[in-house]
């Protein structure tokens, strides 16, 4: 068993070309964390991976897509994408998810937000939408909840730089300084992930765009 720590900034793209770069190097997904993943050796480039966003999906959505991966003998393994979601006790609401999807219990859609995908490898690609409106539809999915995400971070720098209000405070410091350093930092946190969430917006407009032009030039 071989055991590999690894995160992504990219959690589609980026695992989806990771996981494939190890089974090229004979390495099988057994098991899935959050960080975590567990690989046992197989015969290098015996199996190929894909990574699909399901965190859109309500529970029986989710269920009847697994099934259909059972039918057509596809193994799959459930992964976290904690992203624009708010959290109260274990119920989670997810105004980016279709119709009966907003609310996510841990026993629903709590940390099964991605599906990697697993088949013996035939020798043709491994891919999941074949068509381009469906591609489309897919990755305008995914940027919902960066959106979303993004709008509650601009929310809470203005709440911390307009309402001048601590939101967490540090008792290490004295009363004068506290607040402004609780706030310096905080601040830099919500901007660094209101940044992440941009360029992930921007690079699948790209991607959205491009997939557009490719949809063009074959109905010419």
């Amino acid at each position: 068993m071989i055991r590999k720590f690894r995160i992504f900034l990219n959690p589609i793209e980026g695992q989806e070309k990771w996981l494939n770069e190890k089974a090229i190097e004979g390495l099988k997904l057994s098991k899935v964390g959050r960080f975590f993943y567990e690989f046992k050796k197989c015969r290098p480039n015996e199996y190929q991976y894909a990574v699909d966003y399901i965190g859109n999906k309500s529970n029986v959505q989710r269920k009847e897509y697994e099934s259909f991966l059972d039918d057509v003998e596809i193994k799959y393994f459930e992964k976290p994408l904690n992203l624009g979601q708010f959290s109260i006790g274990r119920v989670k609401y997810r105004p980016y998810a279709n119709k009966g999807g907003k609310l996510a219990t841990s026993r629903g859609m709590i940390n099964r937000e991605i599906l990697i995908l697993e088949k013996e490898n035939n020798g043709n690609p491994f891919v999941i939408y074949n068509e381009v409106k469906d591609k489309i539809k897919a990755l305008r999915e995914r940027i919902k909840p960066h959106f979303y995400l993004l709008s509650f971070m601009i929310f809470l720098e203005l709440y911390i730089n307009f309402l001048e209000s601590p939101i967490i405070n540090i008792s290490l410091l004295n009363n004068r300084n506290r607040s402004t350093v609780n706030n310096v930092a905080l601040s830099s946190i919500i901007g660094a992930i209101g940044i992440v969430s941009m360029v992930r917006i921007f690079q699948l407009y790209l991607a959205i765009k491009s997939l557009k032009s490719k949809e063009e030039n074959i109905y010419r």
